[in-house]
């Protein structure tokens, strides 16, 4: 695990470093700590804005491999499948994220219910004549 600076990338993932972020000042930093599975799920949003959308899914079959018991994978896989215009594939795999949020720990109902309007969203695309 590597402590996390401000000037570093921001750990949850947005692209920003972290003093522009999520940083709060007269927080302490040294609680902010990237993982491996962060560093890992956090390499597939430049890859999609990168266009390298073969590379980003090889990293989330690497997530859901390594991490399974995470939603990472899962999570990544669906914006992976967004960003290839496969709606149908990308609602399904935000249905799987919803599912999972709500059988595991530190989900609230909102997090639930996001994942699940962003699978009913492309479903409406994808179905709409």
């Amino acid at each position: 695990m590597k402590k996390i600076g401000r000037n570093d990338s921001c750990p949850c993932g947005s692209g920003k470093k972290f003093k522009q972020c999520c940083f709060v000042p007269n927080q302490e930093v040294k609680r902010w700590v990237y993982t491996d599975l962060d560093q890992l799920s956090n390499k597939v949003w430049p890859l999609i804005q990168q266009g390298k959308l073969d590379e980003a899914e090889e990293v989330c079959r690497e997530l859901m491999r390594a991490y399974p018991e995470q939603i990472d994978g899962i999570h990544r896989l669906a914006e992976v499948y967004e960003a290839r215009g496969e709606k149908k594939k990308a609602a399904e795999y935000y249905r799987k994220a919803a599912e999972f949020a709500k059988t595991a720990p530190g989900f609230d109902e909102q997090s639930v219910k996001n994942f699940e309007n962003e699978a009913g969203r492309l479903e409406q695309e994808y179905l709409a004549p």
